[in-house]
């Protein structure tokens, strides 16, 4: 069970908490309280073993392909955290003997992971133990581990294992060659692995100091060396009272780092400094972060604020902001789902947030899409198109398109269901125009324009030309088989979400290209028209499909339920979506639409739509917020927060969902504050949920960061630049000048 409000501290806002160990749990709770910095990021397998485990350790860009038959994927390095903790010849384990009491706190404000646990092994007398971990964000190297072990009745003899153990594997696929282990000085142990197809270098390093009630205890290390295993094993008493400390410190690197690190030199210069000297400079650079990213909520429910902050913890650890050779893979660096991956998910659910609030983050990832441009490219040729086609899944920036042939087994025909996405769900090619084009008008940088932006957007543009194709009987041109967002729907024509998109992409590469085809043919484009119910049409044919109860579906416990009944062919003739499509489409290009249509059309797609993508309901909760439907607004905000952070046993095992951490940023700025581009210009106009008494958050418009404070009353926006901006409060328009605050009441 985890808690999330102990009461009103604001402390406790950051933290959230295990109250009992549930082994069936283990593998969402790996997830939630992963720990990482964008370069590195540990999941928090439990430092024993237990069946399930995922024990994984992931760098950012490490991509390996292990045989011709699979795509590249982030390869699982060598376990750090594992620690073999035996009492009088009793290994420890939370499952054998009395576990008294267990708690574990991931501390937000902070990045440490700290469990305590009151255990009786099955002959002997009660110990206290106390397991302290970190992924330094001042080092991003450096990663810490502490145990302490208390003899609370009676004196015990204590062996402590560990090591550097490279026997994990991603799934069963081993990505690592054993090169190098040694015993540094006798102090430090050493592994060299390689990746088998990319040839990266993998160097970890780890290094042991062992206390006794503070003081360095005289101990006999044994070192251990097996086949992919590097450790080594102290034996000592302990008396009745006596504390045992144990601190790890590791260092991980690799040569596809930006620049080389000496592991032996950074390893000496952090055990002058202890666990305890580096986690508070680790800490002190999360305040910083802290001090410019919080999102602080006075609600009379604690959950909302922690659930913020969590989701906000996990957009600053898994993105590499200074390496635009990497992009953020669906899970982050929180497990092995996807592959590590990046998708659209990037561009429309997490760019909002880096383009808002870190904007030089933002540039990074776009300099990433920038950089696989030219793959892009050879994407559309081989695809008989002209410009650039973006990858569905892109991995390292030469890798390509990575997507999968085939998943799960389909349930009629027990065979393996093809993955289409990867050739017709294209409109990732105008997502990733659309988030360039957002980071432009909100940041002013012409430069990144100049050097990058126009030839993403003018190759992008000319895809789309070349994609679409004239229909005689409609006289337009028309965009056939292709998956929109909703991927439950394949093969389909017309997709009013791609097609409209794919027109917006046109109109940008027609403001640097003077292109009479491309303007004829964006002129032209065949764009789904409301019905006579005001609802536009997911895509041609869709007001035909069989129409069913999706009660059972709509409120299952698991995702996909709908497929122990239907194989994805029969789901195809449904009037069944996956996720928000049509309803993104109203939210990303409101201006395009009447308020009617988006009203008339969301309330349609609501009805229809399992969100069954973790990306679904933080977009219906921002456009039910902007069609004033504020109840059915905050219990979509609630059930995207619950995506990853249930008050009930989580469900993440494969990771957390980056996407989902980016769409709670945005229903609480889009949505509840109103943050909004229109045409250029920044508008702000909150309306909080009910139970929430004030907002505070801090947003960066052209360059200058912004404070936003807003309750019942109105709101206030203090320009904390130096040069004036210009803001539309409630309709209000001002320009603020450097310093200065500009105030607006309700309406009433």
């Amino acid at each position: 069970m985890l808690t999330f409000d102990r009461g009103t501290a604001e402390l406790e806002q950051f933290i959230i908490t295990e109250t009992a160990f549930d082994a069936q749990a283990e593998g969402g709770l790996e997830a939630i309280f992963c720990q990482g910095n964008g370069y590195l990021g540990q999941r928090a397998a439990l430092e024993e073993r237990y069946a399930g485990q995922a024990r994984n350790l992931f760098v950012t860009g490490t991509f390996d392909r292990f045989h011709d038959s699979e795509v590249t994927e982030l390869p699982n390095l060598p376990d750090l955290t594992n620690l073999t903790l035996t009492v009088d010849g009793v290994p420890f384990s939370m499952e054998r003997g009395e576990l008294v009491s267990c708690t574990r706190e991931l501390n937000l404000q902070t990045g440490e992971l700290t469990r305590r646990v009151l255990w009786r092994p099955p002959h002997g007398g009660l110990l206290t133990l106390c397991f302290r971990r970190f992924v330094s964000l001042a080092r991003e190297h450096l990663l810490g581990f502490q145990v302490e072990v208390t003899c609370t009745e009676a004196g015990c003899a204590v062996t402590v294992e560990s090591g550097i153990d490279g026997t994990v594997t991603n799934s069963g696929t081993q990505h690592l060659c054993e090169r190098v282990k040694r015993l540094i000085g006798g102090r430090i142990l050493f592994m060299e692995e390689e990746t088998v197809q990319s040839g990266i270098g993998c160097r970890l390093h780890a290094a042991h100091t062992f206390a006794v009630d503070g003081c360095e205890a005289a101990v006999r290390r044994l070192p251990i060396m097996r086949r992919r295993y590097l450790g080594e094993a102290v034996s000592l008493p302990l008396q009745k009272g006596q504390t045992l400390r144990v601190e790890k410190l590791c260092c991980v690197s690799t040569t596809r780092d930006l620049a080389p690190t000496d592991g032996v030199a950074l390893l000496y210069e952090a055990a002058a400094m202890g666990y305890g000297g580096l986690l508070r400079e680790s800490a002190a650079a999360w305040a910083a972060l802290w001090a410019t990213q919080d999102i602080r909520i006075d609600a009379r429910d604690g959950y909302d604020q922690v659930a913020v902050r969590f989701a906000l913890y996990h957009l600053n650890i898994m993105v590499k902001k200074d390496d635009d050779r990497v992009g953020i893979g669906a899970k982050g660096l929180s497990g092995e789902g996807y592959k590590g991956h990046s998708f659209w998910d990037t561009e429309i659910f997490l760019l909002p947030y880096y383009t808002f609030t870190q904007p030089d983050t933002a540039r990074t990832l776009l300099r990433y899409r920038h950089r696989i441009l030219d793959g892009a490219r050879r994407k559309a040729r081989d695809h008989g198109y002209r410009g650039a086609m973006y990858p569905w899944e892109s991995a390292w920036i030469d890798d390509g398109e990575v997507t999968p042939l085939f998943g799960g087994a389909d349930i009629v025909t027990g065979e393996c269901t093809p993955i289409l996405t990867g050739h017709i769900e294209q409109h990732i090619t105008a997502d990733i125009a659309y988030a360039v084009w957002q980071y432009a008008q909100a940041t002013g940088d012409a430069a990144f324009m100049d050097a990058f932006g126009w030839e993403i957007l003018t190759e992008t543009g000319r895809f789309w030309a070349s994609r679409a194709t004239w229909d005689e009987q409609r006289q337009a041109y028309v965009i056939r088989d292709v998956i929109g967002p909703d991927e439950y729907k394949e093969h389909v024509d017309n997709n009013a979400y791609t097609n409209y998109m794919a027109e917006n992409n046109m109109r940008l590469a027609l403001q640097k290209l003077n292109d009479p085809d491309l303007r004829h043919i964006a002129d032209g484009l065949w764009l789904p028209a409301p019905d006579e119910n005001g609802v536009i049409p997911q895509f041609d044919g869709y007001m035909a499909l069989q129409a069913i109860d999706l009660t059972r579906y709509r409120h299952a416990e698991s995702v996909g339920d709908i497929f122990k009944d239907y194989n994805l062919a029969q789901i195809n003739g449904l009037q069944v979506s996956k996720q928000s499509d049509t309803v993104l489409l109203l939210l990303l290009l409101a201006e395009r639409f009447p308020p009617e249509v988006r009203r008339q059309s969301y309330l349609f797609y609501e009805a229809r739509t399992l969100h069954d993508s973790s990306l679904s309901k933080a977009t219906h909760c921002v456009l039910a917020q902007d069609l004033g439907l504020d109840g059915v607004a905050y219990d979509y905000f609630r059930a995207a927060c619950a995506v990853d952070l249930p008050i009930s046993a989580p469900k993440s095992a494969e990771g957390i969902h980056s996407a989902a951490m980016g769409g709670i940023w945005q229903c609480v700025a889009y949505g509840f504050a109103g943050v909004r581009m229109v045409d250029g210009a920044l508008r702000i106009a909150p309306r909080l949920p009910a139970g929430w008494r004030s907002l505070a958050f801090r947003i960066v418009w052209q360059m200058q960061p912004l404070a936003v404070e807003a309750d019942a009353s109105g709101v206030r926006v203090t320009n904390l630049g130096s040069l004036s901006v210009s803001v539309c409060l409630y309709g209000q328009s001002a320009v603020i000048a450097g310093g200065a605050t500009f105030a607006a009441a309700a309406p009433a």
